[in-house]
């Protein structure tokens, strides 16, 4: 089945973990920029070119994850009611007890199934109860979901702490009193609770969300990977996308032959990976593979769920058992049309400088700390009189671009 997919313009936060001051994340770009084929039309915005690829790139430690993961937390905030998250304010004494702050605007089909894209807005704001006791409650202080017909912003919900009432529109098809609003709870979105409770245009927008936290390997604190069994059952119920996988796996691994998922019939053990080689007299299991070679499996069905279903993939800390041509092919794989004919969207953050010079400037986004410690972000277009035929990685290297470590 093919999606009407969703398609992120911008995303900012403040407050989070390392970031203090508001970070954004603007993909759109400049209408001086030469027409690339690597950049995709908005379809709810005609005017407005965004990249199927956007990288984050910067020394350790200085909030590429955090700023995805920061945005990986509101989509969990907004769709669902049973994966609690947990939120750490940007530590100091005059931040750790005021509000966090989320936007995020893209164009998404919600208003009907099979509708036209429209542009909209996500806002959610965060407050923290006042306790003398560690740790405080979070409570939602604000939460508005807007959108532009005719490029007019109009409120689908408002909701306000301390005010009785929701605002809803229209398009939720529900009376200013309904029962159902009465449900939302003090630290719950409108959303999740409304989609919980059945609300069709909720649970569209509900369900796009959730569909974007399945191809991301991000979840809370950590990074991880699909549990194998998990990808087994993966790869058996969706024989067509399996052989996409294989594809992928003998692309990069030249030594590797077919893929066989297979049964030992012994109670206790359940199913494992194994491939052949060329020149080898027996299979060889998964786990015994190059590090490089789990690691792409694992990430593959992410990848092939983003660009058929979801239109977005969130991932972090890929390169470190990948090659840099191997995750230079995944950045191809989304900016090719016969790849990604649906114009799905890539969002990664890598220490592989080598990626530069096969990145053009608006795909690129440096992120570093200031010197409060607060992470802060910038796109390489924003660098005054950064050309366009110049290499970028020796400008990197130079410092020109910012984001460099300073070892010592």
């Amino acid at each position: 089945m093919r999606y009407n997919l969703s398609v992120i313009h911008e995303f900012s936060v403040s407050n989070y973990g390392s970031i203090r001051d508001r970070a954004t994340l603007d993909l759109r770009i400049a209408g001086t920029a030469p027409d690339l084929t690597r950049f995709r039309r908005s379809a709810a915005k005609p005017s407005v070119r965004l990249p199927a690829v956007s990288v984050l790139m910067g020394p350790n430690a200085a909030g590429k994850s955090t700023l995805l993961r920061a945005f990986v937390d509101l989509l969990r905030i907004a769709s669902r009611l049973d994966d609690p998250v947990t939120i750490v304010p940007f530590l100091t004494e005059e931040t750790q007890r005021k509000e966090t702050r989320f936007s995020l605007e893209g164009e998404w089909d919600a208003l009907a199934p099979d509708a036209p894209r429209r542009l909209f807005r996500y806002e959610l704001e965060l407050g923290w109860e006042e306790a003398e006791a560690e740790p405080a409650n979070l409570f939602v202080r604000r939460e508005a979901l807007l959108h532009f017909p005719q490029g007019r912003r109009r409120r689908l919900f408002e909701r306000r702490d301390g005010e009785t009432r929701i605002y809803v529109s229209p398009e939720f098809d529900l009376k200013p009193r309904d029962d159902r609003l009465r449900a939302v709870r003090r630290g719950a979105s409108v959303i999740a609770t409304l989609a919980w409770l059945n609300v069709p245009l909720a649970a569209r927008i509900a369900d796009r969300m959730r569909g974007w936290v399945s191809t991301t390997n991000i979840h809370g604190p950590d990074i991880l990977s699909m549990k194998t069994q998990t990808l087994i059952d993966w790869l058996e119920k969706y024989p067509e996308s399996r052989g996409w996988v294989e594809r992928q796996l003998r692309s990069s691994d030249l030594g590797i032959g077919d893929m066989d998922i297979f049964d030992p019939g012994l109670a206790g053990i359940g199913k494992y990976i194994r491939f052949s080689h060329e020149g080898l007299t027996g299979p060889i299991l998964l786990d015994y593979e190059s590090a490089g070679t789990q690691r792409l499996l694992h990430l593959l069905p992410a990848i092939k769920v983003a660009l058929d279903r979801t239109g977005l993939a969130i991932l972090d800390e890929v390169d470190g058992d990948l090659h840099v041509d191997i995750v230079g092919e995944l950045l191809r794989l989304f900016r090719s049309r016969e790849s990604n004919p649906l114009d799905a969207q890539l969002l990664l953050t890598s220490h592989h400088m080598g990626l530069l010079d096969d990145l053009e400037k608006e795909e690129v986004f440096i992120v570093e700390k200031d010197d409060s410690g607060g992470t802060k972000v910038h796109g390489l277009r924003d660098v005054r009189g950064l050309r366009r035929d110049v290499r970028l990685y020796p400008k990197y290297r130079i410092g020109v671009l910012g984001g460099l470590p300073r070892p010592g």
